[in-house]
């Protein structure tokens, strides 16, 4: 199963880190949905938006009940991923150079200084 690195990002005024946090804190508990920044590496991140369901609707398995099987398990995250607002992942990704695109880059380059130096050296046949 792999590991997702979420964050929650507020900005919250208060007299002191504790305060900012507390308020923070009761914010997320009483709002509908929460959004957050779910990322897998560094080209799979997504903004989410999860419904907030409280903790008291939440309901455990009792300690007698078996464990559920892999399908069960992934049949949950199916529901628990529908209450997801899958609008709102247009998270750009950082693009990486590949190896062609910077030799091409750099050819191009190489080719415009040549095409001044031949220019130059024409105008200056011309004047001279």
């Amino acid at each position: 199963m792999p590991y997702y690195l979420v964050t929650q990002t507020s900005l919250m005024e208060g007299a002191d880190e504790v305060e900012a946090a507390r308020k923070v804190l009761t914010k997320l508990k009483s709002d509908g949905a929460v959004g957050f920044t779910v990322k897998y590496d560094d080209e799979n991140i997504r903004k989410v938006t999860v419904a907030n369901v409280p903790a008291s609707e939440v309901t455990q398995p009792a300690a007698r009940e078996p464990r559920p099987s892999r399908e069960q398990i992934q049949e949950d995250n199916k529901l628990e991923a529908s209450a997801v607002n899958e609008a709102q992942t247009g998270v750009s990704k950082p693009r990486r150079l590949s190896a062609r695109s910077v030799t091409f880059g750099l050819s191009l380059f190489a080719a415009g200084v040549a095409a001044g130096m031949v220019i130059m050296t024409l105008v200056d046949r011309t004047h001279g």
